[in-house]
């Protein structure tokens, strides 16, 4: 009888275990591409490797602050031709005023938010590796989702879609044209000007960023703005 009970126990058991109503776990996978990291197959947020993911704020590893309260953004022309970004920053939001050099491995780290402590944001040097030692081919997916392969000096790759940006309060633009991806460096205050950007902050982090037709560059952007985050492994 004793051993029919733990027979019965164990079979309920293994039912309730299969049920219909678990959640499905996502996988994440990093890929070797012979570089000094090892990349992630997909987007925080996304479900698969073509999909964009999430939109996150420098810094915002919730992700779910989306307005540029206390952050006013304005335009100088300048004699040269050239413009200049000005930037009052009055927010604690996306770093604060005086935020990491790098969050990368910090409670600010977007990737260790959302995943685990497994996975990491990239800095702009791994992001300036990937670019400089890998090649990058423009294809379609099945269902027409224009991506960038990207495939390393031993041959393997990984795939990184077109994200869209919000560069805009409120408003998110999940493009198929566009992909911008945060680093997790900062550019530094003394920099700034070099940059054209003038705030009494940093204002801004690195980011790369391109399209079917532009390979990518690292440029910096605002760190209010909206970008998609590719994990590496820690």
């Amino acid at each position: 009888m004793k051993k029919l009970m733990i027979a019965a126990a164990a079979c309920c058991l293994m039912l309730s275990s299969c049920g219909d109503d678990e959640p499905q776990r996502i996988k994440y996978e990093s890929v070797d591409l012979g570089l000094s990291v090892k990349w992630s197959t997909m987007n925080v947020g996304a479900l698969k490797p073509q999909d964009h993911g999430q939109l996150f704020g420098w810094a915002d590893s919730t992700g779910s602050h989306k307005t540029f309260d206390g952050i006013n953004i304005s335009y100088r022309s300048n004699d040269n031709g050239t413009e200049t970004t000005i930037v009052n920053w009055n927010t604690v939001y996306y770093g604060g005023k005086n935020p990491p050099l790098d969050i990368s491995s910090t409670t600010y780290d977007i990737a260790i938010y959302n995943w685990n402590a497994n996975w990491r944001m990239p800095t702009v040097d791994e992001w300036q590796e990937l670019i400089n030692r890998c090649t990058w081919t423009v294809e379609n997916t099945d269902n027409q989702t224009i991506v960038y392969r990207v495939t390393g000096p031993n041959g393997n790759s990984i795939i990184l879609p077109m994200t869209g940006v919000r560069a805009t309060s409120d408003i998110e633009s999940m493009s198929s044209s566009i992909g911008c991806y945060w680093t997790s460096t900062l550019l530094p205050l003394n920099k700034q000007s070099a940059m054209g950007y003038e705030s009494a902050v940093p204002c801004a982090a690195w980011s790369i960023k391109f399209d079917a037709d532009k390979r990518p560059t690292l440029s910096p952007a605002i760190r209010c703005y909206g970008m998609a985050v590719r994990p590496v492994a820690r």
